[in-house]
């Protein structure tokens, strides 16, 4: 039994290595809304991350049921990209049903991006008969698309 009450999930945050890329990234081929960066430093942030003289800019992606916060760090600046795979312990990836995985991939590809595989149809177990694909963003990270079966 829980010991605590948790409300709702308020958002992902997903650190970044350039903001502006992965805003026009969720923006120009997801079409979601998102906000201006603002920068955000000062004891509150420094205590909050951990992160030691913490300076850091943040702006959101207004995803369908969901806000992604992006998090570009300019201090410390010393900063180097995951090499988490899939498989790795504390690896993260976003998931989105989507209509028509097929249009999904046009939109990937016309921004510049590549799937990591053709979509898969799944042949069993929960999701038997749904449709999935795995991207990236502009850093690596992945991003899941999901189709349910179509009646």
């Amino acid at each position: 039994m829980a010991k605590f009450k948790t409300n709702k999930i308020d958002h992902t945050g997903v650190t970044v290595s350039d903001i502006n890329a992965s805003l026009a990234f969720y923006h120009d081929v997801f079409g979601f809304d998102v906000t201006e960066p603002r920068r955000l430093e000062g004891e509150f942030f420094e205590t909050l991350t951990g992160v030691k003289d913490a300076k850091l800019d943040v702006a959101y992606v207004e995803a369908p049921g969901h806000r992604i916060e992006l998090l570009q760090y300019t201090i410390p600046g010393e900063r180097k990209p995951s090499t988490l795979r899939p498989s790795d312990p504390g690896f993260v990836h976003l998931a989105f049903e989507v209509e028509d995985i097929d249009e999904v991939v046009t939109a990937i590809r016309e921004g510049g991006f590549e799937p990591v595989s053709k979509p898969l149809t799944s042949e069993a177990g929960l999701r038997k008969g749904w449709r999935a694909v795995y991207t990236r963003d502009p850093d690596g990270n992945v991003i899941e698309f999901l189709q349910p079966p179509k009646e």
